[in-house]
């Protein structure tokens, strides 16, 4: 099964050949472009056909293009704001700021992106994760999905995430989806993780291990697809809640009601989760608790559940098999941005001057 959405973590490269490779990557910069034969080119409108960059000779159409410049944007303008306390004018971007344009900053951070985005697509190609990576068939999957799911919601079907996306979310949300398979994928091969390489970054993080809050919990849940089952599983978790107020056992309130789960937990502290995730919220409520007690009902977004504080451990130092799993996860990580940095230098990746000469506005 995929990893969707997960969230990151301070990231420690493996060994001293990674960090070489790292440092010898930041001198040369992330990736020399070179350039294409110069071409004929007309007013730099958003379209399929004009082409700014070539990844392997796959191109980055300029309105694929476009959504890289839409989403660094941000970190142009204030980068400029920092640095020469630039502000809004009217021709901001063409303008020149202690020898730097913002336009041509905003076009060689997007052209890095969107060679690192293709490239990444390129390589998912070759493993047979995806058909196609062509931007005409995105458009397609785009408008493909955002029909489903208005067709969903209007047959009040259970839709999981946005009722409809826009262009730049549903692209950049595939995109970080397919890095993730693709990264599980070459875990199970050419990039497997060693235990070497776990203890490795076991030792990087060994302070954030010690000192640590553990804790066990019980959560009895009941979960539910649809407005109609909702309602349902609010009244049996609210009859659970009754039952255990009463003196039932967790397991008791389980066993009577096929539709309530029993399942126990151990995580270390509530921080390692995102706070508005579910897990995030269901050890927040159990940090709140006396051990023993039960939490008040909490809508997870797919069930609703109650916890119980069984054990609560402070000044715990976290034992490496306990957080095997998750270290694995992170050399894993690390070991595919050392491969991918790699596959940049190496693969061919070339500028149409022409077209990306002629973008003066964002």
């Amino acid at each position: 099964m995929s990893r969707k959405d997960k969230a990151g973590a301070s990231r420690y490269l493996l060994g001293g050949a990674g960090l070489a490779l790292l440092a010898v990557l930041i001198i040369i910069g992330i990736m020399n472009l070179r350039t294409a034969a110069p071409t004929l080119a007309g007013p730099a409108e958003p379209g399929l056909s004009d082409v700014i960059l070539y990844v392997n000779e796959e191109p980055v159409t300029r309105q694929e293009f476009q959504l890289y410049m839409d989403k660094e944007k941000g970190a142009v303008t204030n980068y400029f704001s920092v640095t020469y306390q630039a502000e809004d004018q009217p021709d901001y971007w063409t303008s020149d700021f202690g020898g730097e344009r913002p336009i041509e900053l905003l076009k060689s951070r997007a052209a890095d992106e969107a060679a690192k985005g293709k490239l990444l697509q390129s390589i998912a190609l070759s493993k047979g994760l995806v058909q196609h990576i062509s931007y005409e068939q995105f458009l397609q999957d785009f408008a493909d999905n955002n029909s489903e799911r208005k067709q969903d919601t209007s047959q009040n079907k259970a839709v999981f995430g946005l009722g409809q996306y826009e262009q730049s979310q549903f692209y950049f949300y595939t995109l970080s989806n397919l890095r993730l398979e693709l990264e599980e994928l070459m875990g199970k091969g050419e990039l497997q993780v060693t235990d070497a390489e776990i203890e490795q970054v076991y030792q990087a993080h060994a302070q954030d291990y010690q000192g640590q809050t553990r804790l066990e919990i019980e959560e009895l849940s009941v979960p539910y697809a649809g407005q109609e089952e909702k309602s349902q599983a609010l009244l049996t978790i609210q009859a659970a809640l009754g039952q255990l107020n009463s003196g039932e056992s967790s397991a008791g309130v389980s066993d009577s009601n096929a539709h309530i789960r029993l399942t126990r937990h151990t995580a270390i502290d509530a921080g390692q989760f995102s706070p508005l995730s579910s897990e995030g919220l269901l050890l927040q409520s159990a940090m709140k608790l006396e051990e023993g007690s039960w939490s008040s009902i909490t809508d997870a977004g797919d069930r609703y559940s109650i916890v119980q504080l069984v054990n609560k451990t402070e000044n715990y130092a976290v034992p490496i098999e306990e957080v095997a799993s998750q270290l694995k996860a992170e050399a894993l990580h690390l070991k595919f941005e050392t491969y991918m940095l790699e596959q940049v230098q190496q693969n061919d990746i070339r500028l149409s001057t022409g077209n990306y000469d002629s973008i003066t506005t964002p």
